[in-house]
C-alpha cells in the first residue's frame, strides 16, 4: 500500500509537471471585440483584435484567418486588429503561429465565429434590444395601471420629520413643513389639495388615519370627532388665516 501510495504522488507530480511545460510552450489565442456587435452565439461583426500569449521566448506571431495569413507581428504584445467587413460574412477559424527564438514553432487553438454582414448585425441588434424594450414598456404600463385598477392612490403615511397634519377646511391629510410659518397654536400652512391656508399642528394618529381613509374614498367626508372648545378655536384661527375670505 505504500508502494502503491508513493507511485501515484509520483504520478500526479509527473503530470503536473508535465502541464506546467506545456502551459510553457503553448500558444494561446484570444479574441476581443473593439467595436461593433459581439453575440452568445459567436455571431460577431465589426473590429476585432486577436492576441497570441505564448513563452518568454516568442520572437514572432503569424495570425491567419481560415488559411490565409491576414498579419505578423513581431513586437509584443503580439496583437492583431481586423474588420470583420474585410472577409466575407459566414463561418471562419482563427488560429496563430507563434515562432520562438530557438525556431521552435508553436500552433495556437482554433476559434471559430460566424461573421455577420452589417444588415444582420443590426437585425442581432434589434432583435436584443427590442425586447429589453418591451420587457421595460409592460414593467411601466403595470407600474402605472394596475394601481389605477385596483383602486389604490397616493400614499399619504410618510409624512416627513414634522410629522402629518389634517385640513381643518377639507378633512385631507397633508405634511406638516419645515417652511411652514410659525403661529402660536402651530403652522401657517397652504392645504395641497384644497389650495386653502389654515393654522394646523400635528395631527393624532387615529386623526390621520381616518384622514386617510377618507382621502382613499373608504369613509364618507367628515372630519374626526373634536370639543366644543376645539371646534371654536379651529373656527376663529380659520377665520382669522383663511385667505378665502
Amino acid at each position: 500500500m505504500k508502494r502503491f501510495g508513493l507511485f501515484s504522488l509520483i504520478v500526479l507530480f509527473s503530470l503536473s509537471v508535465a502541464q506546467i511545460k506545456f502551459a510553457q510552450s503553448a500558444l494561446v489565442l484570444s479574441i476581443n471585440r473593439d467595436f461593433g456587435y459581439g453575440g452568445f452565439d459567436n455571431r460577431i461583426e465589426g473590429l476585432f483584435t486577436l492576441t497570441a500569449i505564448g513563452p518568454e521566448t516568442l520572437a514572432s506571431v503569424d495570425f491567419y484567418i481560415d488559411d490565409g495569413l491576414i498579419g505578423k507581428t513581431e513586437q509584443p504584445p503580439f496583437r492583431y486588429q481586423f474588420s470583420t467587413n474585410t472577409y466575407a460574412p459566414g463561418e471562419h477559424r482563427l488560429s496563430a503561429i507563434g515562432h520562438t527564438s530557438s525556431g521552435e514553432d508553436l500552433h495556437s487553438n482554433d476559434i471559430v465565429r460566424v461573421f455577420l454582414s452589417k444588415d444582420e448585425s443590426r437585425g442581432a441588434v434589434l432583435g436584443l434590444i427590442l425586447p429589453m424594450l418591451g420587457i421595460i414598456f409592460v414593467v411601466m404600463i403595470t407600474v402605472a395601471v394596475v394601481p389605477a385598477l385596483l383602486g389604490r392612490k397616493e400614499k399619504v403615511r410618510e409624512y416627513g420629520i414634522l410629522g402629518g397634519t389634517v385640513c381643518p377646511k377639507c378633512g385631507l391629510p397633508f405634511s406638516l413643513k419645515i417652511t411652514g410659518i410659525n403661529m402660536i397654536r402651530g403652522k401657517l400652512q397652504r392645504c395641497p389639495h384644497c389650495g386653502k391656508w389654515s393654522v394646523v399642528r400635528r395631527a393624532k394618529a387615529e386623526d390621520l388615519a381616518a384622514a386617510e381613509a377618507r382621502w382613499r374614498g373608504e369613509e364618507p367626508g367628515h372630519i374626526t370627532d373634536e370639543s366644543k372648545e376645539q371646534r371654536t378655536c379651529r373656527q376663529i384661527d380659520d377665520s382669522r388665516y383663511d385667505s378665502s375670505r
